[in-house]
């Protein structure tokens, strides 16, 4: 026994047990939210406050120092509008098959900058803008004016559809935290926005009414030379998605293959007849445009637009343009049967781009002193009521009255939620038109203020507060939160996963068309009551019919409410399947993790496994069509929605 106990000691002295200060500890992970986001939402804080410190107040400037009249400036400012609306489909084409994203905003963030610098000299230089006792401007100074307008709309066009992506692609689906903090992005994300927006119609275009345009225009231009730092600075931490084919583009394709086919064996069964001197109609076998008997198991079968089927016909000696399976058909399909539904909701903008145009000069017209004339209000500034409307109708709408129409067994669908938008709109018309005529029959009346009461040069400011529009400004923001988020929702639901960012630009593109369908209507409006006699939208408000205008756009909003609601009772909802996780080969689909530099992408077609298809919810997906890194441009946007019209 003795000599036991030594050995046993010998033998436990031996083992080699790891001390617990000597463990290896996990490693701490940087918060992507904390560390590289802080960057991107940097960048569209200033973009946001860049933007709308220029469009808030344009049309007083146009108006007041370019000496257009409140027609033609509204016209030129929707023009403009619309182009900030269209440019970003092709900034979105650009990132998504060609430069991809980092690249993209940050070329465009440059000519936005260069915009706003020759907006803000055009302002400061003395010749490029009219003397005060001149009639209207002139040429060359017009010009100036118009390409830095436009110089911006390109800009913009850039960074609208792909900041948002951008902020998305820096996180990790597969971890726990990144997926957390995504969530919290989009919140930081609008909350950038919403105070972006907010400093510009308040700050800024104070600055611009009482202080100095130059100045006023140089703020934002230096808010926008600041995105483009703070995007940079943070250049050697993003996370990179290197770009693929964009669904833009197979959607020409599809639609061109389809016309093309179609057209060919319309030519081929005229030949027939020729040739064979029958006339009635040819019966094709089944599958003899598409080679194909049945469709797969992506999706159930739109029977609309058969016509581009033919798009899938396969290659023969006659030159038939082929290579997309009846699925990639399917798909084009389910995006063009959602066309009649854009067509209607184009006028909403039509409405919507009155509120940056003749709510503002409606309102400079108004008496907008406040603390004994210490202070004048902007009338761009009643913007505000609108933002602060949607900030707390969003939560009431969707924490209150969903929730209680789902207890009372009714459900809103998301065409039912535009239809009431539409009518909201057609009341903010209305809301305009009365307080309109109000003002006019207060004019006519003598209750006019003088100019030094007002401290503006001009004395015919009818004596009837500017808070008069609160109301019409509140109902174009609850007209946002039905009509504009259930579009929003409406084409992001209603699209499969790989064309869900191809239906986002049809979003984008009825915005683009509805303000420059205003634009046309201000200038019909104008140049048919001018002809007649009684122009109802002169040089002074106070001597045209702006109510008129106002009635004019609440009957056509009306007109096409009905044309929406037989649209919208012919609208067939399908059900698409969504994918919420991705796996090819056992491994999850993501972005390459940490910092990757832009010019260290590779120049191939990154490998996911040795796998033919990927299976989502029942759906066979090919590969190429993978969800995560396939056209996620034009807008990027949570699982629920929420973005109201101005800041997207």
């Amino acid at each position: 026994m003795g000599t036991a106990t030594p050995t046993m000691e010998r033998e436990y002295d031996e083992i080699e047990a790891p001390l617990l200060e000597s463990a290896p500890l996990p490693e701490k992970r940087r918060s992507t939210l904390l560390t590289v986001c802080p960057f991107i939402l940097g960048n569209e804080f200033c973009e946001r406050l860049a933007f709308y410190g220029l469009m808030s107040n344009m049309v007083i400037y146009m108006t007041r120092i370019m000496h257009y009249d409140p027609a033609f400036a509204s016209v030129q400012l929707m023009l403009f509008e619309g182009t900030c609306y269209l440019t970003p489909i092709l900034g979105a084409w650009l990132a998504d098959s060609r430069w991809g994203r980092f690249y993209c905003i940050l070329v465009f963030s440059i000519i936005y900058f260069a915009g706003m610098v020759a907006l803000a000299l055009s302002a400061w230089i003395p010749c490029l803008t009219p003397d005060i006792d001149a009639d209207s401007s002139k040429w060359y100074q017009s010009a100036v004016l118009f390409g830095s307008l436009y110089i911006v709309a390109l800009g913009t066009g850039g960074i609208k559809p792909n900041v948002s992506a951008f902020g998305a692609d820096q996180f990790d689906e597969s971890d726990p935290q990144d997926r957390l903090e995504k969530k919290s992005f989009f919140n930081w994300f609008y909350f950038a926005i919403n105070w972006g927006s907010c400093l510009a119609v308040t700050v800024i275009v104070y600055i611009q009414d009482s202080v100095s345009w130059a100045i006023g225009f140089a703020i934002p231009a230096a808010a926008m030379a600041l995105a483009v730092i703070t995007f940079l600075a943070g250049s050697s931490l993003y996370t990179h998605v290197e770009p693929t084919e964009s669904p833009m583009t197979r959607v020409v394709k599809v639609l061109t293959a389809a016309a093309k086919n179609r057209w060919r064996a319309a030519r081929r069964r005229k030949e027939a007849r020729a040739r064979t001197g029958y006339s009635g109609p040819v019966n094709l076998p089944p599958g003899a445009l598409d080679g194909s008997p049945g469709i797969g198991a992506a999706m159930a079968r739109v029977h609309s637009y058969e016509w581009l089927q033919s798009a899938a016909e396969q290659p023969d000696e006659d030159g038939a343009i082929a290579g997309f399976t009846m699925e990639q058909v399917e798909e084009v399909r389910m995006v063009v049967r959602m066309l009649p539904i854009f067509l209607t909701t184009i006028f909403y903008w039509t409405i919507y781009s009155q509120m940056g145009s003749f709510f503002v000069v409606q309102g400079a017209s108004m008496d907008r002193v406040m603390f004994g004339g210490r202070f004048v209000i902007p009338s761009a500034s009643l913007a505000l009521f609108n933002t602060i409307s949607i900030i707390v109708l969003i939560p009431i709408y969707d924490r209150g009255v969903v929730p209680l129409l789902h207890r009372c067994g009714m459900k809103l669908s998301h065409l039912q939620r535009i239809g009431y938008g539409l009518l909201v709109c057609m009341l903010s018309m209305l809301a305009g038109a009365a307080v309109e005529w109000y003002r006019l029959r207060l004019f006519q009346q003598g209750a006019v203020l003088t100019a030094s009461a007002n401290r503006e040069a001009d004395p015919a400011i009818v004596d009837m507060s500017v808070f008069y529009q609160i109301p019409q400004y509140i109902l174009v923001g609850l007209s946002e939160v039905l009509a504009s988020i259930g579009q929003l929702e409406f084409f992001y639901d209603q699209a499969p996963d790989v064309m869900r960012s191809c239906s986002m630009a049809l979003q984008l593109l009825s915005v683009a068309i509805g303000s420059y369908l205003s634009g046309a209507v201000v200038l019909a409006v104008s140049y048919i009551t001018d002809a007649l006699g009684c122009d109802w939208l002169p040089q002074d408000l106070n001597y045209g019919r702006l109510d008129l205008f106002f009635l004019l756009l609440a009957g056509l909003t009306f007109v096409n409410l009905l044309l929406f609601v037989w649209v919208a009772g012919r609208y067939v909802y399908k059900d698409v399947p969504h994918a919420t996780k991705r796996h090819v080969g056992g491994l999850a689909l993501k972005p390459p993790r940490g910092p990757v530099p832009p010019w260290a992408l590779p120049h191939e077609m990154p490998i996911r496994g040795q796998t033919t298809e990927i299976n989502i919810g029942g759906s066979h997906i090919r590969p190429e069509d993978d969800v995560g890194l396939y056209g996620r441009s034009v807008t990027f946007i949570p699982e629920s929605p929420s973005l109201p019209a101005p800041f997207r």
